[in-house]
């Protein structure tokens, strides 16, 4: 048996050390240490309820918006406060607005910039990883944070602020979007789609909507297989055979992330 030891993960709330056991190939033990403890539940007890919409978001500064609607929603449920359909809208357009950036910034800050270490040089495909994903000068990582940076404004727009947005509440959102401000979102959306259509897909979203299936998705890809930097993703996931990696057992639950709601813009 051997053991292995990885860590720190840098790339979490705080420094994070995996431990496992290995026998013939296969894993015994898993133990998980996080070794930077903040206490949020602790902070919380004896505050006045509604504090928590200003504590909690200060858990991450990157998905505090997940961290107050989290927070709001439990708000809800204690006052029994159903929210009205525009004001659920409202809510779950900031939240899909940072996740939308979150994506961007797990794919081309976190994720894709490892491809670019030297432990990859001797695969055809690594200097062109470098050059678009090297830390801090690949070409596609600046592309993308300019990206990331002109979303937030208009996550900013909808909830006021960000990070720490405070506009979330058990009812909805305090933040009103006038009929200006609406035609300004409109323009950050095509600014946006436009840099997804032109970066990372290389084709219209629809025409990526429209994959049903992971053989759609395969033939997709043999189309150009460099082309954007989805399409060259893929190319590393079948080089490095990314797909065969830690298979889970096929049994998932899902609950979603937003809850349904009708209405519109009032």
């Amino acid at each position: 048996m051997s053991r292995l030891l990885v860590g720190p993960f840098n790339r979490v709330e705080g420094d994070l050390e995996v431990q496992l056991d290995i026998d013939q190939g296969r894993v015994t033990s898993a133990q998980v240490n996080a070794t930077m403890y903040r206490g949020f539940e602790q902070i919380l007890q004896g505050k006045v309820p509604h504090d928590a919409l200003v504590y909690v978001p200060r858990i991450c500064g990157i998905c505090s918006v997940s961290q107050s609607v989290a927070s709001a929603c439990a708000l809800a449920d204690l006052g029994g406060i159903a929210m009205p359909a525009n004001g659920q809208h409202a809510t779950n357009l900031i939240l899909a607005t940072e996740n939308l950036a979150d994506h961007l910034t797990h794919f081309y800050l976190f994720f894709m910039p490892d491809f670019a270490r030297p432990v990859y040089a001797a695969h055809p495909w690594h200097a062109e990883a470098v050059r678009r994903f090297a830390p801090d000068h690949g070409e596609q990582v600046r592309a993308a944070t300019a990206a990331r940076q002109r979303w937030l404004t208009l996550l900013g727009t909808l909830g006021g602020k960000w990070p720490h947005t405070q506009s979330v509440e058990p009812g909805g959102s305090t933040r009103a979007i006038d009929a200006a401000e609406r035609v300004r979102l409109l323009a950050k959306v095509r600014e946006f789609r436009s840099f997804l259509e032109r970066q990372l897909f290389a084709a219209p979203l629809e025409a990526v909507a429209a994959l049903a299936n992971e053989a759609a998705l395969w033939d997709w890809h043999a189309q150009d297989p460099l082309g954007g930097d989805l399409r060259f993703f893929l190319t590393l996931v079948r080089d490095l055979q990314l797909d065969t990696l830690g298979p889970g057992p096929g049994r998932y639950l899902s609950y979603g992330a937003y809850a349904q709601a009708g209405g519109g813009w009032a």
